[in-house]
C-alpha cells in the first residue's frame, strides 16, 4: 500500500493552512507529521484519513499491486483514530463492539472479552461511554483502530488524555503494527520518535 498526495493544500477564507503538500507514503513504513499546535497537522490528517477534501491537489491510494483504489473505496483502507473523533456516547461498550462489528472495521473474532483484555481494560458493562474518563475513551478509540485490519494507520495525537501505562500499552501495541503503512501527527517527542521518518507541516506553508 501507499499513499501518493499531490500538490495538495487546503484554504480556509483568505488563508492558507498549508499548500503545496506533496508526498508519498509507503507500507512497512511509519511517518510523523510535526508542527506546534493550530499549525495544519490535523487539518492534513483529516484529508489523509479522506474525512474531508483539500482546496485543491489530489490523493490516491494504491494497493500491495500498485493498483490505484477507487477514491470512494479508499476508506476501507484507512483505520483512523483522533482525540476530537467522537464514540457513540449513548451506547456501553459491549453495544458500541456489537455495532461496529458488522461494518468490517475490526476482525469478527472478536468479542467483547477479547477487546477488553486487547485495551486491558474492563469497564463496568453497564456503564454508559459518556460516563468514562477522556483517558478510557481515548484508549477504546486507539484499540478499535490499532486491532483493525486494515493497512494503513492514521493516528492524530494519539497519546491525548493517556497516563504513562496507558502510554506504555500504546507504544507496545504501535510496534505490533509495523507491518502498516503509519502516519502519526504530533508535537510530542516520543510518539515523533517511535517513526522513522519526520516531516513538517511548517515546510507547505
Amino acid at each position: 500500500m501507499h499513499i501518493v498526495a499531490e500538490n495538495l493544500e487546503r484554504k480556509f477564507r483568505k488563508e492558507y493552512i498549508f499548500q503545496n503538500f506533496s508526498y508519498t507514503f509507503h507500507s512497512e513504513n511509519s511517518y510523523a507529521i510535526t508542527g506546534p499546535n493550530g499549525s495544519g497537522k490535523s487539518t492534513l490528517m483529516k484529508i489523509l484519513s479522506t474525512y474531508s477534501l483539500p482546496t485543491k491537489g489530489s490523493l490516491k491510494v494504491f494497493n500491495e499491486t500498485k493498483e490505484l483504489i477507487n477514491p470512494d473505496h479508499q476508506h476501507q483502507y484507512i483505520s483512523f483514530a483522533a482525540p476530537y473523533t467522537q464514540l457513540i456516547e449513548e451506547f456501553t461498550l459491549e453495544e458500541l463492539i456489537d455495532f461496529i462489528l458488522p461494518l468490517n472495521y475490526i476482525p469478527n473474532t472478536y468479542s467483547i472479552q477479547k477487546f477488553e483484555e486487547f485495551i486491558e481494560l474492563k469497564p463496568d458493562r453497564n456503564k454508559y461511554i459518556q460516563n468514562y474518563s477522556s483517558g478510557m475513551r481515548q484508549k477504546i478509540k486507539l484499540g478499535l483502530a490499532l486491532i483493525s485490519n486494515r493497512p494503513i494507520l492514521l493516528l492524530d495525537e494519539p497519546c491525548t488524555n493517556l497516563d504513562r501505562h496507558a502510554k506504555n500499552w500504546f507504544f507496545k501495541k504501535l510496534s505490533e503494527n509495523e507491518n502498516k503503512l503509519i502516519i502519526i501527527a504530533s508535537n510530542e517527542e516520543e510518539e515523533i520518535n517511535f517513526c522513522k521518518n519526520q516531516l513538517s507541516i511548517l515546510d507547505f506553508k
